[in-house]
């Protein structure tokens, strides 16, 4: 069983994060950050709290979304414009290592916990700003959720199906600002424990999703010298290959693997064609060369297409239902999603936290109730019992029930 707590051994333990924020973008950068070891406090509003919790499947009042991105933390629920509330974020902040806010623009200034501010309070700090669009430009004060940015940084615009611009089916504008957000959170900290110094970091989605997509699906975007040769983006064309009963992924990339597809589907017809036994000429010829692939696989099964492409060592998958995903082998085989109680919702499937990597294992502990751990985390500040007793009746605080 593993540990439920964490331990010295963990990268960041010892690290208390404070987080300011709904949906994705910035709880699951501290969801990941939580992961790898640090205490993550979620401080909400008194009123409905992170709207994720409501959101898809749900048992209780609570989604099987949020616990995804918030297991293991603990949740304070207060009225962050009431002196009160104030008075307690300014002792949280007195006591933390990372403030991660996930306002617009000029929001948290306006509340007073600016990073100005803040730092000032705490210079050791890290103060990680999530955005949309940055602090700055035309769009910066815009409400901004995934499809947006999918719409501006590429995304769509590349998943062109029968001449029409279409969406991923993913928060992938979210989750990559997440993890951008959580790389420069862990660089801030590094300089940190170099210098002494707090920071402030400041991520967009929209800047995220540019940095992430700029190699492939901007490819046509960096060369700008009028001799540089242009080639069809080969992400335009990108596909899966249907078979008889189902579809597969297949990447025969290197100019070995097209003709081993070839001998291992006995298709060595479809070598006969010279103008694509070099990458250079496949290349040039994207379109062509994969309806060729599609022709190979038809009449195959999934598994006899999977079964001889692996012996014949050419990348091929199957492709997955979401409720496939967690019962392959090597997911399985893996350990890469476990099941565990919940108190709230019953049993959960998740994957393992990030820190299965560096050899440990524990265990997060569930993800908060609205509120949950107010009176807890009011009592570790030095508040007296009446003291919270009076804050939660003229409703400065919220705890759950």
């Amino acid at each position: 069983m593993p540990d439920p707590s964490p331990t010295d051994e963990l990268p960041l333990a010892g690290i208390r994060v404070l987080e300011f924020g709904q949906m994705i973008a910035l709880p699951a950068a501290t969801h990941l950050l939580g992961s790898y070891g640090a205490e993550v406090i979620k401080v909400e509003d008194v009123g409905p709290g992170d709207g994720l919790r409501y959101f898809g499947s749900q048992k209780n009042g609570m989604s099987g979304w949020f616990i995804s991105a918030n297991n293991g933390k603990r949740s304070i629920a207060l009225d962050m414009k009431s002196d009160e509330g104030q008075e307690i974020i300014w002792r949280l902040i007195d006591g933390a290592d990372v403030f991660a806010e996930g306002f617009r623009a000029g929001v948290m200034d306006r509340l007073g916990f600016g990073y100005e501010a803040v730092s000032r309070r705490n210079p050791k700090i890290v103060y990680c700003s999530s955005s949309g669009f940055g602090p700055s430009g035309p769009y910066a004060e815009r409400p901004v959720y995934d499809p947006l940015i999918q719409a501006m940084a590429g995304w769509a615009g590349i998943q062109e199906q029968d001449g029409r611009p279409t969406l991923v089916r993913g928060m992938v504008a979210d989750k990559v600002g997440a993890y951008t957000n959580v790389q420069a959170i862990m660089a801030a900290l590094i300089k940190r424990g170099r210098t002494g110094e707090g920071s402030h970091v400041q991520v967009s989605m929209l800047e995220a999703s540019l940095q992430f997509n700029w190699s492939d699906v901007m490819m046509d975007s960096t060369l700008l010298d009028d001799d540089a040769e242009h080639r069809p983006n080969m992400l335009k064309t990108y596909r899966l290959y249907q078979c008889s009963d189902g579809w597969v992924s297949i990447a025969a990339s290197t100019d070995q693997q097209w003709k081993s597809m070839c001998e291992g589907l006995d298709r060595m017809d479809c070598y006969a064609e010279e103008r694509f036994h070099t990458s250079a000429g496949r290349g040039a010829a994207l379109a062509a060369f994969f309806e060729l692939m599609d022709s190979m696989v038809i009449n195959f099964t999934v598994d006899e297409v999977v079964d001889r492409l692996h012996k014949a060592d050419v990348p091929v998958a199957p492709v997955l239902d979401p409720q496939q995903v967690y019962a392959d082998k090597q997911v399985v085989a893996a350990g890469l999603v476990e099941e565990f109680n919940h108190p709230v919702t019953g049993r959960v499937r998740q994957p393992r936290a990030a820190s299965g990597y560096f050899g440990l294992r524990w265990e997060r502990g569930p993800a908060p109730r609205h509120g949950e751990h107010t009176r807890k985390i009011l009592e570790e500040l030095g508040f007296e019992k009446d003291r919270i007793d009076s804050l939660v009746s003229a409703k400065s605080v919220k705890q759950a029930k």
